[in-house]
This record gives C-alpha cells, structure tokens and sequence, in this order.
C-alpha cells in the first residue's frame, strides 16, 4: 500500500460522527478498540501519558504540555485531532511528525487485526499513534480527546493526570443538548483515584465536573483557583504572564513563575497555558523530573498554528480555527482586545453540523461578511451556507475558493484593514496554505490524494 492508499483505507471506516448522511453508523463504545489493543498487544500501555478533553483549547494545552515535557528531556508523543494540513501532524514524537513511510508500516502491519476486530476510523488511527509510540519507544504522551471523552478512542488509558479545558456547545448531535450532559461526557475520562485539571468552566459544566471528581475520588486543581495567572504584557506576537501556583504542592514550583511566555494570543490562552503548568505539575508528581528552565522553554517555543494566527500586516491578516458559537466569541474578543476594534472583513466557511446562526450572531454588523467553502466533505454548501445567513445585517458576498476570496480580500482591503479568516479547522487549513503560495513561501506539509 501506498501512504495515499493508507489514508482512502483508514477514511473509509465507519464512522459515529451521526452528522455524516450516508454510510455505515457505529455507536461509540469502548469494547471494540479494547479488544483489537489486546490482540496488538497492549501498545497503549508501553508509556505514560496525559489525557486532555474539552470544547476549546485542548489542544493548545496539548501542544503546551508537550513541549515542555520534550525539553525536559523526554520522549514525548503527541496526539492530536483533526489536523490542519496533513494527518501526519495527528501523531508526533518531540515535534517531529511520523513519516509516511512509518504510517504505511505500522498501518499495513495493523491491517490483518483491524479485518478481524472492526473499528471505527478513529479507534483505527489511535491505535495506530499507539503502536508508533510504543515502537518508538515513547516515554510520556500527551493525547487529545477526539469528541467527547466517555467513549472516546483515547479513553483507555490510565494517565498521570487527566485535564479538561473550558465547555461549550459542539457536538449536540451525540455529547447532548445542554451544557450539563455534555459536561458529563467529557468528565468520562476522569479516572478513580487520577488527579484532574480543570480549567475555568461555566457554572453548569463545573458543577458535573466537581460531582464526578468527588465519585470517583479524584483531586482536583482549578485553573483561577488554585493555580492562577497575571498577564503582564501582549503584543502581536506573544503575551508574559506570571503563574501563581498553590502554596504546598510537593516537588513542584511553590514560588510565582514570574516573566513566563507564549506566542500565542488572548486572555483564553492565559487559562490554557496555566492549565498546561498545573497539568506539568501532576506529572512531576508522579515521578517525572521537569525544572523551571524547561516549563519556560517548552512554554516559549510551543507551535500551534491557525489559533489567532498573524499572519501578516498591512493589511492584518488572522487565521483561528473557531468553529463554535464560544470560540468565535472568543477570537473576536481578541480582536477587540489586541487592535481596540473589530475586523472589517471576515472570511467565514463552516461545517456541515455548526450552529451558523450562533456563530452569526456574535459578528459585528459593521465587518463586510466573506463566504467560502472548503474543499472538504464536510464543509458546509456553500448555497445553503448563504441561505442561513439572514440575520446578519452587514454586507455579506459568496466566493466559493479559499484562495479566491483571500486574494479578493487582500486586493480591495486598505493598509489598515484587519481580515480575519474563522469558521472552520479546514478553511483555516486553506486560507494559510493559500497565503503561504502568494507570498512565495513554502507550502506547509499536505496529503496529495
């Protein structure tokens, strides 16, 4: 097999993601993948890790927590979905991506368990992350909850600590249609007897989150109670900030974190790179050694693209993956923040499942509304996106091609203008990589299928 046959072969699974109108639907358990791990001989249990779940920011703690475990010294894998520009970003070992050649391996040698124990798409690439891992002789890995946490493929480990960022509305379709139920689902992951992380959550969510700690007699450690930030400073490239940690946690920092930095934007990240330190802590904890110079580092030099990404100037150009009404929120809040005022163009294409009309409804009338669609099978028609447009009040144009709709934003804007490209992970995805041919910069890593 060829890595493009590979991935037709994986993509083909079946699926629980209900949103999908035709093929074959699977419902989410866990007795499927238990079983096909058995038979590959328990990979998931050849190293350590910290699992991490949540509506918005799990994976920026992800990626936080892994980079400061990668330079302090470890072999350090990192799961992560969906990817933004090829699916061998969803599985790394110390930043550097698994090759082709090693998913076509560790793919064909799982082909012959996964005819005999079917799988769903996401049981199969997580099994997948697991062998590589194990191969590879991974010490620690930081894997991020697919959807949800109670069923999801990543929740048959045992972590050192188990991390939850902020709720939201996403999903509906399978988490459940309030906060509470989908806070239950995401509290699956919480294990007897494991520390958890939670980060700030609305009162709804940290009411479940609290009640399924105490059952499951887990510890528990808030982000803006017991570990605690103050920002410092922020410009258009990084923000420093100070951690303030709990007064007694044995072996960990006691003493503020002062001068700390991360390239990364917004008040929301404050949460998450407090939650990535607090997450750091429990591992150290647990036995492994990380020293301040390390969680400094690995803070300053994480990589985490398309989350309020500037991607240029004159005019300002800023890709963010937000794809919920709370994220979309949120990085127009940003924006406010960092420039004093809102965009004046945003380049939006969504998922066939979101919530257009919620996402709608936190734009500013006054930005000049710019459609796209993502060559994607799940992006959203870009027609039908059109026709659920009605309650914005401010000019709204269609243009199907990414790359069209940024040149044409780029061409008409002024200096001064501020574009701001959200939506979706994938039309993100787009817009960067078109960005980055324009410019005569090379291409991000991409699947060509």
């Amino acid at each position: 097999m060829t890595y493009a046959e590979v991935l037709e072969y994986l993509y083909q699974l079946p699926t629980f993601r209900y949103w999908q109108p035709a093929g074959e639907i699977v419902l989410p358990e866990l007795g499927r993948l238990r079983t096909l791990l058995q038979r590959l001989g328990s990979p998931h249990h050849a190293f350590r890790s910290v699992h991490v779940a949540g509506t918005k920011g799990k994976g920026s703690v992800s990626a936080m927590v892994a980079s400061i475990l990668k330079q302090a010294g470890y072999r350090t894998g990192l799961y992560t979905s969906p990817h933004l520009h090829t699916f061998r970003e969803r599985i790394q070992i110390n930043g550097e991506l698994i090759s082709e050649e090693e998913v076509v391996q560790i793919a064909q040698w799982l082909r012959p368990a996964l005819e005999a124990t079917p799988v769903t798409v996401f049981e199969a690439i997580t099994a997948l992350a697991f062998e590589h891992f194990r191969r590879r002789e991974v010490e620690i890995a930081v894997l991020e909850v697919g959807m949800g946490g109670r069923f999801d493929a990543t929740n048959v480990v045992r972590p050192l600590v188990s991390v939850i960022t902020s709720i939201g509305w996403d999903h509906m379709n399978v988490l459940g249609n309030s906060i509470p139920e989908i806070a239950a689902e995401k509290a699956g992951i919480i294990k007897r007897g494991v520390p958890a992380v939670f980060a700030p959550q609305k009162q709804a969510a940290a009411a479940v989150l609290e009640a399924t700690a105490r059952r499951k007699r887990a510890r528990q450690i808030w982000v803006g109670r017991d570990w605690r930030w103050e920002r410092r400073r922020q410009s258009l490239q990084r923000q420093r900030f100070t951690v303030l940690p709990p007064k007694k946690h044995p072996r960990a920092w006691t003493s503020p974190l002062e001068d700390l930095f991360i390239p990364l934007l917004g008040k929301h990240q404050l949460d998450n790179a407090t939650a990535a330190v607090a997450a750091v802590a429990e591992v150290v904890r647990g036995g492994f050694e990380v020293d301040e110079s390390a969680l400094r580092r690995g803070l300053a030099q994480v990589d985490w693209p398309a989350r309020i990404e500037v991607l240029q100037s004159d005019p300002w150009l800023i890709v963010d993956s937000a794809h919920t009404i709370e994220s979309v929120e949120v990085a127009l809040a940003t924006i406010r923040e960092l420039f004093g005022r809102d965009p004046d163009v945003i380049l939006f294409g969504v998922y066939a499942d979101k919530d257009v009309a919620g996402m709608l409804s936190q734009m500013p009338p006054t930005a000049q509304l710019i459609l796209s669609q993502a060559s994607h099978p799940r992006a959203m028609d870009i027609d039908h996106l059109r026709s659920l447009t009605h309650s914005f009040r401010g000019e709204i144009r269609a243009i199907p091609s990414p790359r069209e709709a940024l040149e044409r934003a780029l061409s008409e804007a002024s200096a001064e203008d501020i574009i701001l490209v959200i939506g979706s992970l994938f039309l993100a995805a787009e817009v960067r990589g078109a960005w980055h041919t324009l410019k005569g910069l090379p291409h991000p890593p991409q699947d060509l299928l």
